[in-house]
């Protein structure tokens, strides 16, 4: 009988062994999961941020010589464009806090949903 006890203990010990070693491949799983996501997600989006900054500058150098054609000076025409980033820096930096906030939130949507 208490053979018996024993070997059920001894069953019951190694499930549980075998319960918490499933559990922490599990979790390691879903950490992989989610971290790949998460690096994935910034590779797209510096990808992204590349070839935006890219469109940017020569867009910005485009609407230079255009303006500077139209206004028949190149001071006037890169000085519109160098007036307009003047703006958007002014714009950005009085909204900082919202602009933050935003990020930080789709940040945390981001790894919290994957």
């Amino acid at each position: 009988m208490e053979n018996q006890k024993d070997t059920q203990s001894q069953s019951i010990v190694d499930q549980i062994k075998e319960y918490i070693e499933l559990q922490i491949k599990i979790a390691k799983y879903k950490a992989i999961d989610g971290s790949s996501g998460v690096i994935a997600s910034v590779i797209v989006g510096a990808t992204l941020g590349i070839l935006a900054l890219f469109l940017i500058l020569f867009a910005s150098f485009t609407l230079g010589f255009y303006l500077s054609e139209v206004l028949e000076s190149f001071w006037a025409g890169f000085g519109c464009v160098a007036g307009l980033y003047l703006l958007l820096v002014l714009i950005i930096s009085l909204s900082s806090k919202a602009i933050k906030n935003s990020i930080a939130d789709k940040m945390i949507t981001k790894i919290f949903n994957e």
